[in-house]
C-alpha cells in the first residue's frame, strides 16, 4: 500500500509513488537482513536501514553469475540473486515511478533520495506557484526545504519516541501480568 500517489506524474508523465519508511538505526540480533545488504550503521549514516529497505522494498537485479563468489561490499564484486520487490509490477512494468523515502527514527535523519525528492518537490512547488506555506509557524525556516525538513525530522523523532514508549508499556503490562500469576 503506497504511502504517497501523485496520479499527474512528474516529468515523463508517469504517476509518482512515494514509500515512506521511518525506522530506527539500532538493531538487535533478530533483525532481519538479507544475505546481499549489510547492517553497517557503525560506519555509515542510514548503514543500518536504507540498503536492506531498497532490498526489500525496490528489490534488485541478477548481478554476475551463480558459480561466483557471493557478493563481497568491500570489493563490490560477487554474485547477487535478483529479487522482486513490494513494488515490482509498478517497477516492471514502468506503470509508475517509484521513491523510497527512508527517514531514521532516533535523529530524524533522512536517506539522500528523500533529501532529494524534498529538493524536488521545492522546485516544483515554486515553479507551479502552489506553495502555500506558512513559513511565519517557524523562527529559522524561511523556505519549502528547510521548513519540511525540520517537520519530517519532528514527526520522524515524536513518533519514534512514541514506539519505544509503546513497547515499553507492553514490556510493563506482560511483566505484571507474569508476576499476578505466580
Amino acid at each position: 500500500m503506497p504511502d504517497v500517489i501523485n496520479v499527474s506524474g512528474g516529468d515523463d508523465g508517469k504517476p509518482q509513488i512515494s514509500e515512506i519508511k521511518n525506522y530506527s538505526p539500532f538493531i538487535s540480533r533478530s533483525t532481519a537482513c538479507p544475505a546481499v545488504a549489510t547492517l553497517n550503521g557503525d560506519a555509515f549514516a542510514m548503514g543500518n536501514t536504507v540498503e536492506r529497505l531498497e532490498h526489500r522494498v525496490m528489490g534488485c537485479r541478477m548481478r554476475s553469475v551463480p558459480s561466483d563468489e557471493a557478493f563481497d561490499h568491500s570489493t563490490g564484486s560477487g554474485y547477487v540473486p535478483a529479487h522482486e520487490g513490494d513494488y515490482r509490477d509498478a517497477i516492471k512494468n514502468g506503470k509508475a515511478r517509484v521513491h523510497l523515502l527512508v527517514h531514521e527514527a532516533t535523529i530524524g535523519g533522512m536517506s539522500p533520495a528523500a533529501a532529494s525528492r524534498l529538493r524536488r518537490l521545492a522546485r516544483d512547488a515554486a515553479a507551479g506557484g502552489m506553495d502555500g506555506s506558512d513559513y511565519t509557524r517557524s523562527f529559522t525556516a524561511q523556505s519549502f526545504v528547510p521548513f519540511f525538513a525540520q517537520r519530517l525530522s519532528a514527526a520522524c523523532v515524536m513518533w519514534g519516541a512514541e514506539g519505544i514508549l509503546k513497547g515499553i508499556r507492553q514490556q510493563m503490562h506482560t511483566h505484571l501480568r507474569r508476576s499476578l500469576a505466580c
